[in-house]
């Protein structure tokens, strides 16, 4: 035989295949509340379980725990989510943001570290018990948010629950709108007793720059980045907001805002859908008052401020503003209103 020839061979022969280990997920669905879905259980996310519906987890002997088995190189490690039903945009993942086996970084997804021997990765459905026991929270309530959008312009992002130390950031908690009303929707089960700041924002924006805006507002925590706080709740509550104001029942009609209150008839804005100007006509009981105007768009940005001072009537020339939602504010001694309009090209 050729030398060269036997060396190559005795090289091959030699020379070690890269080692296979085999991935076991046993997953313990007895935490999800309510039914399985029947588009099934799934592993997904991270570098190597791909989309939703990509990797099921089955339950032959209907135990109520899903197992798959992965064969993947020696030393892969990715993070990795469960799902209970086959969702396109990971709506129906599991809701581990806040504790300790998730990563915010990471869309709050599990971390597996490198796996360099064949091994069963025991786990339970939006908790970190990792023996597959499934500690299940007895005393457990539902805690449904309601917010209503009438005063913004809902970003093509979405509207996201978010913030203290149990929600998150900005993408993991998706609020939804089913019925189209403007008022978008999240349960989340939690223990009873259960506390926490919270916030809401505008778009999936991961530096919170399109988080409401409540600054100097009752409902705003300065010592907590100006997040709401959900004081400890022991039943089932729904807890009605409205985006970037304190009215507390969703109506966006606050009865205060610093100290002012809601005047009703303090002044007419005609008409609502505007080309090129507004006509804003002042109560008589506000003559000789002195009013500030402030407008601001559906970003929450101030596009004018006027001192209308002792006027009956002001025109409000919207020929250079884009096209869009706007508030018109009016404050006067110790009243306010706030109304819509639209500009329309």
């Amino acid at each position: 035989m050729n030398k060269f020839i036997l060396f190559a061979f005795m090289l091959f022969a030699l020379s070690p295949l890269t080692a296979q280990v085999n991935i076991t997920i046993e997953l313990n669905t007895a935490t999800i509340s309510g039914t399985i879905d029947p588009g099934g259980i799934f592993v997904a996310g991270g570098c190597c379980f791909g989309n939703p519906g990509d990797n099921e987890l089955l339950d032959p002997d209907g135990d109520g725990i899903y197992t798959g088995t992965f064969q993947q190189d020696a030393g892969f490690s990715t993070f990795y989510t469960f799902l209970n039903g086959n969702c396109g945009d990971y709506g129906c993942k599991e809701n581990i943001a806040g504790l300790a086996c998730s990563d915010p970084a990471n869309f709050n997804d599990r971390f597996l570290p490198p796996v360099m021997s064949d091994t069963i990765i025991r786990a339970c459905f939006g908790t970190c018990d990792a023996d597959g026991s499934c500690t299940i929270v007895t005393d457990s309530i539902d805690i449904t948010f309601e917010l209503n959008t009438e005063t913004i312009m809902v970003d093509a992002g979405g509207i996201f629950l978010a913030g203290g130390s149990n929600f998150g950031n900005p993408g993991d908690n998706p609020m939804i709108d089913p019925d189209g009303d403007g008022v978008y929707t999240i349960t989340v089960r939690k223990p009873q007793g259960f506390a926490s700041y919270y916030t809401f924002t505008n778009g999936n924006c991961g530096d919170y720059s399109c988080k409401e805006d409540l600054e100097g507002l009752e409902c705003g925590d300065p010592a907590s980045f100006n997040d709401r706080f959900l004081s400890p709740v022991m039943s089932d509550t729904i807890v009605k907001a409205c985006f970037g104001n304190c009215a507390s029942d969703g109506s966006c009609t606050p009865s205060s805002v610093r100290g002012l209150s809601v005047d009703e008839n303090l002044f007419t804005l005609r008409p609502t859908v505007v080309n090129d100007f507004a006509e804003i006509v002042f109560g008589n009981h506000v003559d000789g008052k002195e009013k500030q105007i402030l407008i601001v768009n559906a970003a929450g940005q101030v596009v004018q401020t006027v001192d209308a001072a002792y006027q009956y009537n002001y025109r409000l020339d919207t020929s250079n503003y884009p096209p869009g939602l706007y508030l018109f504010s009016v404050a006067t001694e110790g009243s306010y209103l706030t109304k819509k309009f639209v500009v329309s090209r």
